[in-house]
Formats: C-alpha cells, sequence, structure tokens
C-alpha cells in the first residue's frame, strides 16, 4: 500500500526497503529502485544549480526511456514541477505548453522523428518569454546509458539531499491532447497522485498490480504515465520499456517475461493476434488483457479470451479525472464491448441533466466524477477550470452516458460531437460501434456535417477491411438502420486508408473537420 505523501518520498521509501528490486528494464540496462532514487537526487542537484526551486515548472521533451522517470523525480524532488512535451508535437503545439506552463527550464533531446528540437525551441523563444535555460541530450545518449547521461548534466554538482516538496504542492501539469481545441493543462498535487495510486490498488484482488508491466513507445507526456506515476513506485514493480511497438519483439517479451498483465488499444492486440509468429509463442502466463483507448467489438473480445485464455478488461479515464471506472473480473463480451465498467471503490459517479441535477438511471445525461485522484484544476486558466470543476468538486467530462440498474455506465460520445440532424440529437460513438460490426468495415468515424434543410448531416469516414471490396454508401444505410433510427444513418462516405490520429493514439477529428470544411470529403 501507499505509505508516503509525495512521490519523492514515495521513491525515498521504495529505496531504502527494496533498493535491490529493479524498478525498469530498458535495452540492455537494468536500474534499480536504489539506482532510480540515487540518480533522481543526482539529477535534481544539477537543477537545483540552474536555479530550479519549489514551484517552478520544468518540461520534459524526452523519448520514452529511464531517464524521463528519473527526471520527473528529480522535478518532483525539488517541490517543482513536470509537464510533458509529446515527441510527435511539433511548433505550435510545443509553444502552446512552454507559453501556458510557464516553464523555467526545458530538458529535451536534441532530435527525434526527423524534427530539429534545438531549432524548434530557439525559434519559440519569443512566445515563451518564461523559459530560461534549455538543457540538451543526443538521441544516442538517452538510448545508450541512463547513468552516464545523468553523470554528464550533473557534472560539477552535489546531489539533492533533501525532499522539498510538500504534499500539497503540484507535481505535474498534464496537457490534454487538443483533438477539440487548444490543449489545457490538468494540474495534479502530490496527494491526488498518491491518492489515484490508493484508488487503483482497490481494483486488483491481490492488492497489488502485476509484478512487471510492459511499455511500448507510448509517450510519458500521456496521463496513463503522468499521473499513474505512484503505482509502480508503492507496489516496486518492473517497468519492461521498448521504444517502439513491434508486434513480434511484444510476443518475444510476452514469453520471456512471462507477463500476467498486458494491454493496448484494440489495434495493437489486433495486431498481436494477426501476428504470423504468434502461435509459435506460449502465451500462457497472460491473465488479464486490458483494452483502452477505442471502443472494442464482442467478436474481438471472444477473441482475446480464446486466444490468451484470460480475462478481458476495460476501463474510463480522462487527463481531468485521473481514474473513473473499470469493468469487473467475470462480466462478459456483451458488457465488456458496450460499457465502461463500474465507478471504482473511491470514485463518485453521476449522471446529470443540463441543471446539473441527477437523471433516473438509464437516462442520459453528462458524467460527473469526484474522487481525491482527480485534477485541481486547469493550470493558469480559472475560467475553463470553473466551467468543469463545480462547487461541489465534481469533475464535469463532457462525455455523455447513462448508468443501468447494475451501475454499469455506457457511454454515447461527447456533447462536443453530437451533431444535430433534423431536430436530432446524434452522437457518432453509437454509429460508430454500429459501423465496426459490418464485415466490409475496419474502421469508421462520423463527424456532423453542415446541411441547408437538416441543420446538420452525418459524414462516414471509413478504413475498408478489404480495399478490393469496400462497402458502398448504401450498405453501411441499411446495415445502421437495421440498428438504429433511421435518422442516424450516415449520409454521406468517403473511404480512406487510414484514419489519422494523434499523438496520443486517438482518432484525429479535428484533422477530419479540416478535410470536411476544406471540401476535401
Amino acid at each position: 500500500m501507499v505509505r508516503s505523501e509525495t512521490l519523492p518520498g514515495l521513491l525515498a521509501a521504495a529505496a531504502a526497503q527494496d533498493g535491490a528490486a529493479t524498478a525498469f528494464r530498458y535495452r540492455d540496462e537494468e536500474l534499480t529502485y536504489a539506482d532510480w532514487n540515487r540518480l533522481s537526487a543526482q539529477l535534481a542537484g544539477a537543477l537545483a544549480a540552474r536555479g530550479v526551486t519549489r514551484g517552478d515548472v520544468v518540461a520534459l521533451l524526452l523519448p520514452t526511456t529511464p531517464l524521463y522517470k528519473i527526471a520527473y523525480l528529480a522535478i518532483s524532488r525539488l517541490g517543482a514541477i513536470t509537464t510533458g512535451i509529446n515527441l510527435r508535437y511539433r511548433r505550435t503545439e510545443i509553444g502552446h505548453i512552454l507559453e501556458r506552463s510557464g516553464a523555467k527550464l526545458l530538458l529535451g533531446v536534441e532530435g527525434s522523428h526527423d524534427t530539429d528540437f534545438v531549432a524548434t525551441i530557439a525559434g519559440l523563444r519569443a512566445d515563451a518569454p518564461e523559459l530560461g535555460e534549455a538543457l540538451w541530450l543526443t538521441e544516442a545518449e538517452l538510448r545508450a546509458n541512463t547513468s552516464a547521461a545523468v553523470e554528464r548534466l550533473s557534472a560539477g554538482t552535489e546531489p539533492a539531499r533533501s525532499v522539498m516538496a510538500q504534499p500539497s504542492d503540484a507535481a505535474t501539469i498534464i496537457f490534454t491532447s487538443g483533438t477539440t481545441g487548444i490543449p489545457k493543462g490538468a494540474w495534479y498535487t502530490h496527494e491526488s497522485l498518491i491518492a489515484l495510486a490508493a484508488i487503483e490498488t482497490l481494483r486488483y484482488p491481490s492488492g497489488s498490480p502485476a509484478p512487471a508491466h510492459l511499455v511500448t513507445g507510448i509517450s510519458f507526456a500521456h496521463v496513463g504515465f503522468m499521473a499513474r506515476a505512484a503505482i509502480p513506485i508503492a507496489h516496486r514493480t518492473c517497468t519492461i520499456i521498448q521504444d517502439s511497438f513491434d508486434p513480434a519483439e511484444v510476443l518475444k517479451t510476452i514469453e520471456r517475461e512471462r507477463l500476467t498483465d498486458i494491454g493496448g488499444f484494440p489495434t495493437q492486440v489486433v495486431m498481436l493476434l494477426d501476428h504470423p509468429n504468434r502461435p509459435q509463442h506460449d502465451l500462457s502466463s497472460v491473465e488479464s488483457v486490458l483494452l483502452g483507448g477505442a471502443p472494442s467489438t464482442p467478436a474481438l473480445i471472444r477473441r482475446v479470451q480464446k486466444i490468451f485464455r484470460s480475462r478481458v478488461s476495460v476501463r474510463y479515464s480522462s487527463t481531468e479525472m485521473g481514474i473513473g471506472t473499470a469493468s469487473l473480473p467475470d462480466d462478459p463480451p456483451e458488457i465488456l464491448a458496450t460499457t465502461v465498467g463500474k465507478a471504482t471503490r473511491g470514485v463518485e459517479l453521476r449522471i446529470v441533466d443540463d441543471d446539473g441535477l441527477p437523471v433516473p438511471t438509464g437516462e442520459y445525461g453528462e458524467v460527473i466524477v469526484r474522487s481525491p485522484a482527480t485534477m485541481r484544476g486547469y493550470w493558469r486558466n480559472e475560467e475553463a477550470t470553473a466551467k468543469v470543476i463545480d462547487a461541489e468538486g465534481f469533475i464535469h467530462t463532457g462525455d455523455v452516458g447513462a448508468l443501468d440498474d447494475a451501475g454499469y455506465l455506457r457511454l454515447r460520445g461527447r456533447q462536443s460531437e453530437m451533431y444535430i440532424r433534423g431536430g436530432f440529437n446524434v452522437y457518432p460513438v453509437e454509429i460508430e460501434a454500429r459501423l465496426g460490426k459490418h464485415p466490409k468495415v475496419g474502421r469508421a468515424a462520423i463527424l456532423g456535417r453542415p446541411h441547408d434543410v437538416l441543420g446538420e448531416t452525418g459524414w462516414a469516414f471509413v478504413v475498408p477491411l478489404n480495399p478490393a471490396d469496400p462497402p458502398q454508401l448504401s450498405e453501411l444505410r441499411s446495415w445502421v438502420g437495421e440498428d438504429l433510427a433511421s435518422f442516424k444513418r450516415p449520409d454521406g462516405l468517403t473511404l480512406v486508408d487510414d484514419l489519422p490520429t494523434t499523438p496520443m493514439f486517438k482518432i484525429d477529428k479535428r484533422a477530419l473537420r479540416e478535410r470536411l470544411d476544406r471540401g476535401d470529403a
């Protein structure tokens, strides 16, 4: 269980009690909890020597390597605040995060993904007046030896021995992906991160997560790491880090490490299931597969259960709420495919109408969530904070959902994505889920498009399962109409090779919207 009130205090306890336990493995490198604590103190000293102190913001523009984790704890040790920048972000997105966060110092990789970040930051100086020094490492340095990289950064400085952070201090600012507008920075205190770890623990029948988990190239700037940083430290689990998602390598790792819990986006799990080498690997150690980031069909869930012979779980959270709902171990495929489970113990969940009043069971309304683990607000944005956090402390998610008699949450979509066709509200997620079951459809996205008579109509972007035999609009309209109201049938269709995604692997509906607005559909 969690026994400390700050991230660096938690790490210090882990180093003192289980210092020899492996914290993470990356390529040929293995670092223990004692190493993590020592290196973070060493790097904290280097940052302090450069003027970083309690309350300052430090931005990390780093790949998914152990140094990111070390830097996060080093910054926290000083009572400073970490904000992460995804390496797939470009000039406008990076500039917004630096300006909005007020970052005083940046620690980054000189270049990655064919981008010269040194030049990018130099060009953003005028838009980020609070940014002082930028510390740079090459990608080769970051991927070769973590200890050597910390040594270079901290040359001539003394480690920071004491922990300046207080429980109520801000610990991290996590920026939203910006798919529906300018990214906003959700900020969390040490207390909220520790509370999140405690609530997460309640999800496990054994009282502890799996002893090792795999990270395959997903940015550590994501809420899935930044808000959950206390969990592996509290339970002394090992993080196995890989540079990218390679299905062949993931299958090898599952077998070699005898992993019990794995997870990923549905598309990633399908890639594992379809890989030609999959039957050659012993995957019998897998006990649980987490599907997240997008809806999954009952057929996929049954396939996972059959091949892995394991339980499947789904969850619901967001950058703002941190932790929300989860399925139960014995939930059948139909429940897993149509709901996001029940509220986790320690999390309060309500469905409310436009006036903030609870709606009856089974009726749709806005999902609101309250727990000790939610964000404390949007950084430097009181107006946006007031719109999202009400007087009772509930986070208004903007998601539309309903609770059934058993307490399962069924999501219909986001309020901002809803369109009105002929006076009827239409939520794209319903149509997308139905289209996903069509035998000719691989993936689908629906957007509302202005119409002179009906107000708005639905436009489908579809990736055919077989490009040689793509679906026709008439087929899809009939298919949707068999299960949903006639006004929910798509009125237009664009066949695409793939759907654009954000750096967080969500469908980028802003990009699709821009395409519609340009008339390129």
